[in-house]
């Protein structure tokens, strides 16, 4: 048997020890995914699934006001098991809006964004909290995609648990 030196001999094990653990991570181990999956059956409406996360967002809608600004309304349901908070919404043309908060204590407005708990829905516009993009803001419609539902603008909407969504909001003038 020829000779063997000491580095040679320190090598072989820890290549072995190398391997087995390298495949042993692998071997089958499964990890639940944290990527959100997205399904949207119309302009305005949006299913977000995750592992941590469900949401339902239906009737999403840009409109501009008559003092240029504009104002996005969506219904957010919370169909997962822990509570949610929308944090920030903005498009490319209109930048980011601003929150403000709505009648009665539901939904309560805070640093966090709007909380949205397990089981329930929040209505954006009217008597709900509002997303506002203040003026001076590109009309939607000048900016949005026409798709076979008309035309919509691309929404980015932030969430504490499901992270990034892009809805494609329906433009109005």
């Amino acid at each position: 048997m020829a000779h063997q030196s000491p580095r040679r001999a320190a090598a072989a094990p820890l290549a072995t020890a190398l391997l087995v653990l390298l495949t042993g991570c692998t071997s089958g181990a499964t990890t639940p995914s944290d990527k959100a999956g997205t399904t949207s059956s119309a302009v305005g409406s949006l299913t977000v699934k995750s592992f941590r996360a469900h949401l339902e967002l239906t009737d999403g809608l840009l409109q501009a006001q008559p003092s240029g600004a504009a104002e996005l309304t969506v219904t957010v349901r919370n169909e997962g098991s822990v509570p949610e908070h929308l944090a920030q919404v903005s498009t490319a043309a209109n930048g980011r809006s601003a929150f403000q908060a709505g009648k009665g204590p539901e939904n309560l407005l805070s640093t966090a964004g709007v909380l949205i708990r397990p089981g329930e829905s929040v209505t954006f516009g009217g008597d709900g909290p509002r997303i506002l993009f203040p003026a001076p803001a590109t009309p939607p419609a000048a900016t949005a995609a026409t798709t076979g539902g008309g035309a919509s603008v691309d929404t980015i909407m932030i969430f504490a648990v499901a992270g990034l969504v892009h809805l494609p909001a329906k433009a109005a003038a």
